[in-house]
């Protein structure tokens, strides 16, 4: 299933990847920093979290219509198994070609933290 992780705290940390979407695609945005968080990492935009790397994927957060509205577009949400329920979260994928996309990316932060600053 497209878009499922398993996603527990005894997954190994990504740290190149991580590099990658914090210095390569995010690093011309002042403010971002990041921190790890149950096997994966939050980054953040001025303190307030704009997305979550999970294994090899970014998620951005969403709200319920952002979602509805990214999916509809093949993207999807950021979803985890625990206790053999599947949970689904308002974060939604990017697309390889969107990471090197200055304008897309720029985007999905700005919404992002529209919505962070919200919480």
């Amino acid at each position: 299933m497209a878009g499922f992780i398993c996603y527990t705290k005894h997954m190994k940390e990504n740290t190149s990847y991580r590099d990658y979407i914090v210095y390569d695609v995010l690093g011309h945005i002042p403010g971002i920093t990041f921190r790890s968080m149950f096997g994966g990492q939050g980054i953040y935009l001025n303190g307030a979290i704009i997305a979550i790397i999970a294994g090899a994927e970014v998620y951005f957060k969403a709200n319920k219509e952002l979602k509805e509205t990214y999916m509809e577009n093949d993207y999807y949400p950021f979803s985890y198994s625990k206790n053999g329920k599947t949970a689904e979260m308002n974060y939604v994928s990017v697309k390889a070609t969107d990471l090197e996309n200055r304008e897309e990316i720029e985007r999905r932060v700005n919404e992002s933290y529209a919505l962070s600053k919200k919480d």
